[in-house]
C-alpha cells in the first residue's frame, strides 16, 4: 500500500503544473460612444493601460465590467472584445456600445391611482388620467447628467425640472442633484378607510405642493452609492381636506412647512439593474422629516431593504427580497405616514388596498425560467437605437409576505393592519429595450380574492 501511495505522489509530481499565467493590457479602445464622453465608460472599468491581469480571471473580469457599463444606462448593447497577441503577452481590449436615443420628449398620459388595478376598480374613467408632456436628456453634454422638465395636466397639474451631474470632479468619486417641483390637485385622497383611499373632488385646488432640494452624491468604488439631500417641503389644503380629516396634517392644520434631511446608501452588485438574475443589492434608507424647531413636522424614518438573486441551473432564476421600516413618533400626520400600498411596497393580490402603519416589513420570493431571449433587428427602421429590439420572456412563480402596524386604527377602520398577509401567483415578465418591463400575474391573498395584475415599469 505505501508503494502504491509513493507512486502516485510521484506521479502527481512529475505532472507538468499549469500556470496562471499573466498578461499586460496594452491598449483599450472604445467604439460606438458618439456622444458618450471616454471618461464616463472608463470610470466603471477596473483595469487599465498598463495593468496586469492574470488569465484564469479574464472571462470574469471582462464580463463584471461589461454589466458596470450597461447598468449606466447609457446603451442599448455593450460588447467587450480582446485579443492576445501572439508574439508578446500583451492584450488589446474593444468596447463596443450602441447609444441608447437620450432625448426623450413624448407626451406622457399615465393614471392618478397607485396602480392599474385601482384604478380599473374604479370604473377606469379618463377624469383620473394624467396628461402631460416630458422632456428628458439621459446624456446631457455627454457627461451623463441628465435633464428633465415635466408638465402635466388633468388629475394633477404639475410642473418640475431635475437637474443630476453624476460627476463634479477629476477623482469621478462626487455627483450633484438640483430640483423644483410645483404641483396642485382637485381630486385629492383626504384618508383611508376599510384600507382603501377616499377622495374628495371639486371645482377649486384642493392641494398644492412646492418642494426643492439639492443633493450630494459619493460614489467610493465600482458598486457603492451615497446620497445626502437637503430638501424644502411647502404643503397646503382646503379646508374641505381639513374638515374631512383633522389628522391630514394633525391638529386640523392645512398648512405643512419643513425642512428634511435624508440619506441613502445602496450596494448593488446585480448583473442588471433593469431585470437582475443574479447577484444582490442593499439600501438603507434615514428621513428626517422637520429639523428646525419651527417646523410644523417631527419625524424620524429607518428603511432596510435588501434582494438576493441566484442562478440555479440552466434558464431557472431564483429572488429572495425583504424590506422593514420603523418610523417614530407613533402619532403621525395622515399626508407623512406610508405602509404597504405605495409604489413597489405592497404585497401582491393586495393592489386594491392602502395599508396605513408606523412600521412594516415585507418579504417576497420570486422563481423564474427564461423562455425566451432574442434580438429583432428592424432593417426598414435605419436609426441604429431602434431597429435591434431585445426581447426576453420570463414566466415565474412567486410567494409574498407582509405585516403593517398600526397603533391608532381598530377593526373597524382596519381589517388588514396588525396582522399576517400573504399571498401566491403565477406571472410573466417581458423585458425589451430602454428599460422596459411589462409585468402580467394572476394572484390569490390570504383573503381569498383572486385577481390579474398588470404593471409597466421603467428603470432609469
Amino acid at each position: 500500500m505505501f508503494l502504491v501511495t509513493l507512486f502516485c505522489n510521484l506521479l502527481h509530481f512529475l505532472q507538468p503544473v499549469e500556470s496562471d499565467s499573466t498578461l499586460v493590457i496594452r491598449h483599450i479602445s472604445l467604439q460606438g460612444n458618439q456622444r458618450t464622453k471616454a471618461y464616463i465608460i472608463r470610470r466603471e472599468l477596473d483595469f487599465h493601460e498598463g495593468d496586469i491581469i492574470h488569465l484564469n480571471d479574464l472571462a470574469k473580469r471582462v464580463e463584471l465590467n461589461r454589466r458596470k457599463i450597461f447598468n449606466t444606462s447609457l446603451f442599448n448593447f455593450v460588447e467587450i472584445k480582446y485579443k492576445k497577441d501572439s508574439l508578446s503577452q500583451d492584450l488589446d481590449m474593444l468596447i463596443k456600445v450602441q447609444e441608447q436615443w437620450y432625448i426623450l420628449g413624448y407626451p406622457n398620459i399615465q393614471i392618478a391611482d397607485r396602480n392599474y388595478n385601482e384604478w380599473w376598480s374604479r370604473g377606469g374613467r379618463l377624469d383620473r388620467l394624467i396628461f402631460g408632456a416630458n422632456v428628458t436628456h439621459a446624456n446631457f453634454r455627454g457627461r451623463a447628467e441628465k435633464l428633465i422638465l415635466n408638465a402635466e395636466v388633468g388629475f394633477t397639474q404639475k410642473l418640475e425640472l431635475f437637474y443630476r451631474i453624476p460627476y463634479i470632479d477629476k477623482a469621478q468619486k462626487t455627483g450633484l442633484g438640483l430640483g423644483i417641483s410645483y404641483s396642485t390637485n382637485k381630486n385629492v385622497a383626504f384618508g383611508t378607510l376599510h384600507d382603501t383611499l377616499s377622495y374628495i373632488k371639486s371645482d377649486n385646488s384642493l392641494r398644492q405642493r412646492i418642494y426643492a432640494f439639492a443633493q450630494l452624491k459619493k460614489r467610493y468604488h465600482f458598486y457603492d452609492n451615497h446620497t445626502l439631500e437637503l430638501r424644502y417641503n411647502q404643503n397646503w389644503v382646503a379646508d374641505t381636506i381639513r374638515k374631512a380629516n383633522p389628522n391630514y396634517f394633525l391638529e386640523g392644520a392645512n398648512t405643512q412647512r419643513y425642512l428634511q434631511l435624508s440619506y441613502y446608501f445602496n450596494y448593488d452588485f446585480r448583473d442588471n439593474v433593469v431585470f437582475p438574475l443574479r447577484g444582490y443589492r442593499l439600501e438603507l434608507y434615514l428621513n428626517k422629516l422637520g429639523l428646525l424647531a419651527s417646523d410644523n413636522i417631527n419625524q424620524l424614518d429607518f428603511i432596510l431593504t435588501a434582494n438576493k438573486y441566484w442562478a440555479l441551473a440552466n434558464n431557472l432564476f431564483l429572488n429572495v427580497g425583504a424590506e422593514g421600516k420603523i418610523s417614530f413618533p407613533n402619532r403621525q400626520p395622515f399626508f407623512n405616514t406610508r405602509g404597504l400600498g405605495y409604489g413597489t411596497d405592497l404585497v401582491r393580490g393586495y393592489e386594491l388596498y392602502v395599508i396605513d402603519g408606523q412600521k412594516y416589513a415585507w418579504a417576497r420570493m420570486n422563481l423564474r425560467t427564461k423562455l425566451l431571449d432574442k434580438t429583432l433587428t428592424i432593417r426598414r427602421i435605419k436609426s441604429s437605437q431602434f431597429n435591434r429590439i431585445p426581447i426576453q420572456v420570463y414566466p415565474n412563480y412567486f410567494v409574498d409576505w407582509g405585516y403593517v402596524q398600526n397603533e391608532y386604527t381598530n377593526k373597524n377602520l382596519s381589517s388588514l393592519a396588525n396582522r399576517p398577509l400573504y399571498s401566491t401567483g403565477l406571472g410573466v415578465d417581458a423585458v425589451t429595450y430602454y428599460n422596459l418591463v411589462v409585468k402580467l400575474h394572476w394572484a390569490i391573498n390570504r383573503e381569498g380574492k383572486s385577481g390579474i395584475i398588470f404593471n409597466i415599469t421603467r428603470e432609469f
